[in-house]
Formats: C-alpha cells, sequence, structure tokens
C-alpha cells in the first residue's frame, strides 16, 4: 500500500478501534463494585484482550515473538466480541436514552441498590460469549455448495464441466494445516475437472504457511485440467510476489491478467486483484486486453477477486464470473454493508448472459468466527450447448 493510502487507512482504524474499546471498557468499569482489587484485574484483563491484536500483528511483520498463534487468536477473536458489545450496550444506552423522557426503568438508587449495573455487565458478556462460541462452530461448518448452470455456448470436445472453486481461504495463522487439510481432501473427493482459487489464498506473510508445511497439501490437490487461482487484496497484503511464487512453486497456476484455452474447450481468464493500484506503480490490463485474440465461441470463465466490475463483465459476454472478498460480510450486521456496496454480495445471478457468483469463502478474516452464513466450497456442474 503506498504511504500516504497506509497511514489514512491506519489511522481510522486504530481511531475506530480504541474510540470502540473506550466505549466497551468505560461501560465496564461503571458497573463494576468500588473496589480496587477488581478494577485492577478489569484493566489488566482489559487491555490485555484489546491489544493481543496489535502485538500479535506486529510480531508476525517483525518476528519479535517467534510463536505469536495465540496473540492473534485472542486479539482476532476480541474484535468479533467487541463488535456485539457494542451493539448490545448502544441497545441498553438508546434505552436509557429514552427512559429519560419516558421514564419507564426504576430509579438509578434502586439500581445500584440491587446491583442492576454488575448483573447486567454479566449478562452482556454472557450473551457476546455465546454469541461468539456460535460462530466460531459456524465458521467451523464449512458447507458443499452445488449450483447447476447452463452455458449457451458449445464446449469443444466436452459437454460438461465439474467446477470446484474455494475462495478467501486465508491461509496462516488463524486458518492453519487441519483446516487445510479438510479443504483439500472435500476438494479431492468431489471428483473435479478443474479446481478454481479466486484470491486471498493466503492471509497476510507466508511464513506460517511454510512453517506448517502445507506446500505439500497444495500440491495434493487432483484435478483433471489442473489448479488455478488469481490475486486477491491479501495477497497483496503479504507480499504478491512472494505469494504468487509459492503457488507457483507447488503447482497452481496464477493468472494474472490472462486467459487461456483448456482442452479445446473452454477458455478460463483470471484478472490481477484491484489492489495492483493501491500497492505498486502498475494497473490491472481491460478485459478486451485480456481476452484480445481468444476463441470467444468457447465459454469463458473469468475469475475476479472483488465483484466490483460484474458490469464488465456483463459487457464482454462473460460465461461465469467467480468472484470471493465479501465473505457475505462475515459477522452480522456487516453483510448488509457488502449489500449496499456490491451488485452481487454472495450467491448466484443471472445478468443477461452472464452467470455471476460471489463465495462466501472459506476461511475468515480477523476473527475465527462468522455469524452472517457457513463457509463454503462452491461446486459449479456446468452443461455447454450440444
Amino acid at each position: 500500500m503506498k504511504g500516504y493510502q497506509f497511514i489514512i487507512f491506519f489511522t481510522i482504524f486504530l481511531s475506530i478501534f480504541f474510540a470502540g474499546n473506550f466505549y466497551v471498557f468505560a461501560r465496564g468499569w461503571q458497573a463494576l463494585p468500588a473496589n480496587l482489587a477488581a478494577r485492577v484485574i478489569y484493566t489488566a484483563l482489559f487491555l490485555f484482550t484489546a491489544l493481543s491484536f496489535i502485538f500479535g500483528e506486529i510480531s508476525e511483520k517483525t518476528g519479535f515473538i517467534e510463536d505469536n498463534k495465540a496473540l492473534i487468536l485472542i486479539g482476532s477473536t476480541w474484535l468479533a466480541f467487541l463488535l456485539y458489545a457494542i451493539l448490545i450496550l448502544l441497545v441498553i444506552d438508546m434505552a436509557r436514552g429514552l427512559n429519560y423522557f419516558f421514564h419507564f426503568l426504576p430509579s438509578n438508587e434502586v439500581l445500584k441498590a440491587e446491583n442492576v449495573p454488575l448483573k447486567l455487565m454479566i449478562g452482556v458478556v454472557t450473551a457476546v460469549s455465546m454469541i461468539i462460541i456460535a460462530g466460531i462452530i459456524t465458521a467451523s461448518s464449512p458447507v458443499v455448495r452445488t449450483v447447476d448452470i447452463k452455458i449457451a455456448k458449445k464446449g469443444g470436445i466436452e459437454n460438461s464441466l465439474n467446477i470446484v472453486m474455494a475462495s478467501d481461504i486465508h491461509l496462516g495463522n488463524i486458518v492453519g494445516r487441519k483446516k487445510f487439510q479438510h479443504l483439500v481432501d472435500t476438494i479431492n473427493s468431489l471428483g473435479p475437472d478443474i479446481v478454481l482459487f479466486p484470491g486471498d489464498f493466503f492471509d497476510e506473510t507466508l511464513g506460517p504457511v511454510v512453517k506448517d508445511n502445507m506446500g505439500g497439501l497444495v500440491e495434493s490437490i487432483r484435478a483433471k485440467h489442473g489448479v488455478y487461482a488469481v490475486t486477491g487484496n491479501h495477497e497483496y497484503i503479504g507480499g504478491v510476489v512472494e505469494a504468487v511464487d509459492f503457488m507457483t512453486k507447488h503447482k497452481i497456476r496464477v493468472l494474472r491478467d490472462e486467459a487461456i484455452e483448456i482442452n479445446g474447450s473452454f477458455i478460463i481468464a483470471g484478472r490481477e486483484d484491484k489492489s495492483i493500484n493501491r500497492f505498486t506503480d502498475g494497473k490491472r490490463k481491460s478485459l478486451e486486453e485480456i481476452l484480445s485474440g481468444k476463441n470467444l465461441k468457447l465459454p469463458v470463465i473469468l475469475m475476479d477477486h472483488q465483484p466490483s466490475t460484474i458490469d464488465e463483465s456483463v459487457r464482454h459476454g462473460i460465461d461465469l464470473h467467480l468472484s470471493g472478498h465479501t465473505h457475505n460480510g462475515q459477522l452480522w450486521p456487516l453483510n448488509y454493508i457488502t449489500k449496499a456496496i456490491f451488485e452481487v454480495s454472495c450467491g448466484h445471478k443471472k445478468i443477461n448472459d452472464t452467470n455471476v457468483y460471489v463465495s462466501k469463502g472459506y476461511g475468515t478474516w480477523g476473527p475465527p468466527v462468522r455469524t452472517s452464513g457457513r463457509p463454503e466450497i462452491a461446486v459449479f456442474q456446468i452443461r455447454f450447448a450440444e
């Protein structure tokens, strides 16, 4: 990311992060009894938990702490806890605000006498903890989602195609070897003709991936026509050169603004992620440039990590446009934000002759928590014209 953009992003993130933490901390402090030991313990635990994510990320980049998985796990889970604590506390504070006008709650003296603030704090912590536990279970329970698609073009010597796609795996500290092994085993059990990874294969740096020897697992993926990927924004965050080199070394063909014809039957194309504009001085090619010289009478399948240029795919008659990136918000109610931003934020939609599919993703970014839907592996059973 270019210097000034990084400073702006980092400033906004830290401002929101610290403001949210202060709000939750202050509400918890107000609920505590006037006991020095309780307040010291509360402050120490809160600071450790809240700062774990930042310290974990710093140690990931600098190598200051060799094994930082625990820090990152605690800190990233706290991000989800913080979101739901804020939402619940806002509802409580709104009720308090309405009470100022309508007086439907007992007086402050009565509430304090019955220790209601502390009981309410315990209730909030319990409710948020239950949400987080449910979200962790959901994030650990991927579903195989099958989509039947008919393409009104002949597929050369092939009448059908079985595509298995997994987007947003986010290999790293949170999505480790065990979860990736499950993905590989599932992919191979589905007997794919071709496997597609439309971006964010890695979470950030490659350190945890290399340390856990995941390269061999990557190479164990089996598909008749091979394994293909495109870059996502997280490849750029962690280092796109290293990410592409790793995938190439382990037999994943990375399509970087290019299209190739496979078996005289269909074209698979891949676009460079839009992050190229923010992290480098380069820019990605137009679809017209990518498809130039190709036999467009054949079915064209396109991977583009971020579903922000679907209209361009429709204009160029792409038969199947595949994206990820959104995670369907990952955490409710953030899915309403992704729905407002993107024309298709998750699932399948046909626009003119273009089938669009945006995956909820297999892994998670940040918290190992999902509350807006289960992670998925998508299977596309394609039928070409006879």
